[in-house]
């Protein structure tokens, strides 16, 4: 068997090990979320620390101090956020709604496209009978769950006070204070005969840094440039699908499939006129992410079998949904490099 079949076969199995721990074994689950949200303000916090270290590191290079780096990233995130709710989520939140009163006129114009289609094939023993008012209420109370939970998740956050306080408070510390503490890890790992363990970490550093900032540039352009493709064309909500566009493609292989095919079936439903130029733009703009952007921007540090990115993505996007499938991906990587350290660890 060779090496690289063997470590497929492995990483698999750790994974398909983790899921039915968590399946067969529902406290661990419990005790995950408890700690987790314990622990979440220190993680997000390090995480911002994390994202603007490079852009710190830049201003230290152009003679401009630490502490001043830090204020002016504090008054571009605040004017970000208050841009943010101020105008975007407000916009978003209103074509969502208007959407959701459109599903009706939406499913008409379908069971009229399909009637068509069954009058072709009457005499033939093919039954294309819908149940389009069952769909109806599909969509319309997904639509309406999803604003509930966003609304709900919003108000989580804000009623969680101590969170919302501690939170900036601690990224600003890390940010503060990230060079020493990598450094103090560094030589509390090195002084113990830790170094592969150190070694790890870096690598580990360096595939997130590379991973979460190629992922963020490539959703804000995808998001941007496809919202202003649609919106030029003179296609509604075109804000809506745009992020769709987006956030989809965060998910690897499978979502710019199902953002795209999303998008298209509700131009399709809405304005069958603009379908073919839809798919055009999202073709033209999936050839320039897979050819162009990811490339550049996320380089080839990420490259992992693609078997074991689609059972990552499953495994954990049954286990924490969406969530789970958007970090399935770093998890995966952070496994596979664990391997190879201890591998490097028991040759040494």
């Amino acid at each position: 068997m060779s090496k690289k079949l063997y470590k497929i076969i492995e990483i698999i199995g750790i994974l398909i090990i983790a899921y039915f721990a968590f399946k067969l074994f529902p406290y661990f689950k419990s005790v995950f979320l408890i700690i987790w949200k314990i622990i979440l303000p220190f993680i997000v916090g390090f995480a911002i620390a994390f994202i603007f270290e490079p852009v710190i590191l830049w201003g230290e290079k152009k003679k401009i101090k630490r502490k001043i780096t830090i204020g002016f990233i504090i008054v571009i995130v605040c004017v970000l956020l208050f841009l943010l709710f101020r105008y975007a989520i407000p916009a978003l939140f209103n074509q969502i709604s208007s959407l959701i009163d459109m599903i009706p006129g939406y499913l008409d114009n379908f069971e009229g496209f399909m009637s068509k289609i069954q009058n072709k094939f009457n005499g033939y023993p093919i039954n294309l009978e819908v149940d389009y008012d069952k769909i109806g209420e599909y969509l319309s109370g997904w639509f309406e769950d999803l604003l509930a939970s966003s609304g709900n998740f919003l108000q989580r956050s804000f009623s969680s006070i101590v969170n919302v306080l501690i939170t900036p408070i601690i990224a600003i510390y890390f940010m503060n204070d990230y060079e020493r503490v990598e450094k103090f890890v560094k030589e509390f790992l090195v002084n113990r005969g830790k170094k592969e363990v150190y070694i790890a970490l870096m690598d580990i550093k360096r595939v997130l840094r590379q991973y979460f900032k190629g992922v963020f540039i490539v959703m804000i352009i995808l998001s941007l440039v496809s919202s202003l493709c649609f919106m030029f064309i003179g296609l509604e909500y075109s804000l809506i699908f745009g992020l769709i566009i987006g956030i989809t493609d965060i998910i690897p292989y499978i979502g710019p499939y199902i953002g795209g095919g999303i998008v298209v079936l509700f131009t399709f439903v809405s304005k069958p006129s603009m379908v073919i130029t839809v798919l055009i733009i999202i073709v033209i703009l999936q050839i320039i992410e897979s050819n162009y952007l990811v490339p550049k921007i996320q380089s080839k540090t990420l490259n992992t079998h693609p078997i074991i990115v689609l059972i990552s993505v499953a495994i954990f996007g049954e286990l924490f949904g969406i969530f789970g499938m958007i970090i399935a991906v770093p998890v995966e990587k952070i496994i596979e490099i664990t391997i190879k350290s201890v591998y490097c660890y028991k040759k040494s």
